[in-house]
């Protein structure tokens, strides 16, 4: 024993004399004292010393030497080599560190409880295991550094994280990370942490979850410039409770067995702040960087948050196929791009590619865009469910607001829908029939049977009150399935469209263009509709009270109400060209009689097809009230495709010039256009050169020219 005193005073001179770093061993932990810091050295009783409030028991300590090794406050360094691991303790954080290492397992308790010198521990990992884990408990909050470690642990996570606080998972500059889980384990996640995650760095974190999820926080998530790539995982790739955000940095999802990230409310509260300090909502948030998930499973989300999923910016690029989870027979799950209570975009690019059967680009109760570009790619074929034809969906929610952003949705099967909104219970009385709607429209044209929605729920809108909008671009191919047709717009609640522009083909039979089981309002914006089907149809009343819409159909009508009352096509300020070149008995305006629409205001309205349930038979051509002059042309006219036609009044001028994309021959024509007046003349005349100088050109209208033409096809004494 005093041989050993001896020993230790030595040292302890020694290290006074010199200004280096004593360096005390227990097992595979090295302590490191700098002289600098050390002060006074209690040694007690013979059994025990203590250095800078960490008490020794001498029988423990295996070595101590002195050297010139440099010390960075509050690491904590765990190199991991093969079937071991070593720790090295700086003196600063000693006291309250205790670690212990079972071959390459290490367990670390960390006892304080606020900041040591102004900041908090560090443990930094490096090195090599095949059977090794970090793990730590503790009440206070701490960050653990990635060095180019590569960790796997057979029997629990890698990383597990026992404390309740904030722990920052940080990956080093240039360094590669790899952290696999055991398979077949109790274990919640390869990286698991009862508090907060705060991943971030300039390295590279491969995760791999052998268990159930990649990554798991009991609290929330964040993410910043790290590249983090989640390479596999049985559940879900990233799961936490409270919220996720996404800043910055790029992160790879993939080889998961259920959703990329979810994120659930930890409790019965929805809590959202801006800071987002004490957040517990349930929310997802991205704002920056680039994020790539592949999902396969049945059922599975790509993001599925469970309150709001908000894109602020970055890019994502989602991928989700697979087969429907019918699990729970009475609600069956779809592979879904973005899954939410609700979902709103301010910015960023989205491009979310959908394969898996009846799948979902976006799901919500709410979705809401107001900025950024928005992609979807849908080729998921139907499936049958109970009966029940079940088509994907581009967009399905309650409520849908489209403000602004660029919006692109593409789809390809069948019996699917570019856009679902709103709900109702459908009722069905009447006879069946043919045209005009029925049983496509909702309506029976004046035909048979009549489909009535009651407990109507929802709405759907695009742009906003001051005329700016999104623009909206929707292509449909996909064809009919057991009786449900493949559409663009279905909307069981009514319709407002604001402003913005939109650009909807669709190709098959039934596949109409914007259907509302309620009613459709028109008020600014620019629209054009290409449509095997009816590019417009409801069930109640159409009002086209501003903006310019053009129609086109080459299959069914161009504008179809089946209100079945006066104003169930109504022309305000708007202004309409619906034209098709299906033949009779297809119209340009159907609404059961000619004089159900009516002219409340200043606007155009150019109109070509046959004449059946709207100018034939018992159908008056006389609309009462008009707010300016009309008239109801019944001889035919044979539209040409390349000829340009302008509407003139009796003094020459141009009311409007119009073009066809293909020959259209008319027995029923509707002209009325802003300065028209009951009892003058108009003449509409034709030539194959467009106008040049038109204020605005929209698929075939042009406003605002002096063109006049040079043929003429036909005249008219207004009403």
């Amino acid at each position: 024993m005093k041989k050993l005193y001896a020993l230790i005073a030595t040292l302890l001179l020694t290290i006074a004399a010199t200004a280096q770093t004593l360096n005390v061993k227990v097992g595979n932990v090295t302590y490191q004292f700098p002289a600098s810091q050390c002060g006074d050295m209690t040694y007690n009783n013979g059994s025990t010393l203590t250095i800078m409030g960490k008490t020794f028991t001498l029988s423990d300590v295996t070595a101590m030497n002195i050297d010139k090794t440099s010390v960075t406050d509050n690491l904590v360094s765990i190199a991991y080599e093969g079937q071991s691991a070593k720790v090295t303790v700086a003196g600063n954080v000693a006291k309250y560190v205790e670690p212990t290492i079972n071959g390459a397992y290490v367990e670390i308790d960390q006892s304080n409880t606020d900041a040591v010198d102004g900041s908090e521990i560090t443990y930094q990992l490096s090195g090599n295991s095949t059977d090794g884990q970090f793990a730590l408990t503790g009440s206070y909050k701490c960050t653990v550094s990635l060095a180019g470690v590569d960790l796997t642990c057979t029997t629990g996570s890698a990383i597990s994280i026992n404390n309740k606080k904030r722990i920052q998972l940080s990956v080093k500059k240039e360094t590669v990370n790899t952290l696999t889980d055991g398979s077949d384990g109790s274990q919640t996640a390869c990286i698991y942490s009862k508090g907060q995650i705060q991943l971030q760095g300039n390295g590279t974190l491969n995760v791999n979850g052998k268990t159930k999820h990649a990554i798991k926080s009991g609290d929330y998530i964040t993410i910043k410039n790290l590249t983090l790539n989640v390479l596999s995982s049985v559940s879900d790739g990233i799961s936490c409770n409270g919220y996720f955000q996404m800043k910055s940095g790029t992160v790879t999802i993939s080889g998961v067995g259920d959703d990329g990230i979810q994120c659930d409310i930890d409790g019965n509260t929805y809590i959202a702040t801006d800071d987002h300090e004490d957040e517990d909502s349930g929310n997802i948030y991205i704002d920056g960087g680039t994020l790539s998930i592949t999902t396969t499973a049945k059922g599975t989300k790509c993001l599925k948050a469970d309150s709001i999923a908000y894109v602020n910016n970055g890019t994502l690029t989602l991928n989700a196929s697979g087969g429907v989870d019918t699990s729970d027979s009475s609600d069956p799950s779809y592979v879904t791009a973005i899954s939410a209570g609700k979902f709103v975009q301010n910015g960023g690019t989205i491009n979310a590619t959908i394969k898996g059967t009846a799948g979902r680009g976006i799901k919500a109760y709410d979705i809401e865009t107001n900025g950024g570009e928005l992609t979807i790619t849908n080729s998921a074929a139907p499936t049958t469910i109970s009966s029940d034809t079940k088509g994907a969906k581009g967009l399905k929610a309650l409520n849908i607001a489209l403000n602004a952003g660029t919006i692109s949705i593409t789809m390809s099967g069948n019996a699917s829908k570019a856009i679902r909104c709103g709900e109702g219970t459908q009722t069905t009385s009447g006879g069946g029939g043919g045209g005009g709607g029925w049983p496509w429209g909702g309506g029976g044209g004046g035909m048979g049977g009549r489909t009535t929605w009651t407990n109507v729920k929802g709405s759907y809108t695009q742009g906003t009150s001051d005329g700016n909008g999104p623009t909206l671009t929707i292509k449909q191919t996909g064809s009919a399935s057991n009786g449900s047709s493949a559409k663009a717009i279905k909307a069981i609640c009514a319709v407002t469209i604001y402003g913005g522009e939109t650009d909807v083909y669709t190709k098959s039979s039934g596949g109409e263009g914007l259907e509302s089981k309620t009613s459709i309002d028109i008020k600014g914006g620019k629209h054009y509709f290409k449509c095997y089907d009816d590019c417009i149809n409801s069930v109640g009343k159409i009002y086209f009270n501003g903006g310019i819409t053009v129609c086109y159909s080459n299959g069914n009508d161009a504008v179809d109400s089946n209100a079945g009352t006066s104003g169930a096509i109504t022309i305000g300020n708007g202004v309409i060209f619906a034209y098709t070149t299906k033949g009779s008995p297809e119209e340009g305006l159907d609404c059961d009689n000619n004089s159900y629409i009516q002219i409340t205001g200043t606007g155009i309205g150019i109109s070509a097809g046959a004449a059946q349930g709207g100018g034939g038979g018992s159908s008056s051509n006389t609309i009462s009230n008009a707010k300016q002059g009309y008239a109801f042309v019944t001889s035919s006219i044979k539209y040409t495709a390349g000829n340009y036609y302008t509407l003139l009044d009796p003094s020459n001028n141009n009311l409007v010039t119009y073009s066809f994309e293909a020959a259209c021959s008319s027995t029923l024509a509707l002209f009325t256009a802003t300065g028209m007046v009951k009892g003058s003349t108009y003449t509409v005349k034709s030539t194959q050169t467009a106008p040049t100088d038109a204020t605005t050109e929209w698929h075939g209208l042009y406003l605002g020219s002096t063109a006049i033409g040079t043929t003429k096809v036909t005249s008219f004494t207004a009403k």
